[in-house]
């Protein structure tokens, strides 16, 4: 029998500092800079974005992709 798990979910600051520093690490400065300029001014619709990338997904499928990828870090 499956039990139900707390699930902590990170702060938005806490997500876009991780994010801004992957993309330094893995582009350089001036490519993360460039991409950061054209992506993060632009305005985006999250419950659209969200309904196209999780559409048909259950929370737990949800959760079992999250482990998969933490653990093949």
């Amino acid at each position: 029998m499956l039990t139900a798990k707390k699930m902590i979910v990170p702060s938005s600051e806490e997500v876009r500092s991780e994010a801004v520093q992957t993309l330094i690490k893995r582009m350089g400065i001036t490519k993360a800079a460039i991409f950061i300029r054209e992506n993060m001014a632009q305005k985006m619709d999250y419950l659209k974005v969200k309904d196209e990338l999780f559409v048909g997904k259950s929370a737990a499928k949800l959760y079992e992709d999250i482990k998969k990828v933490k653990s093949e870090k």
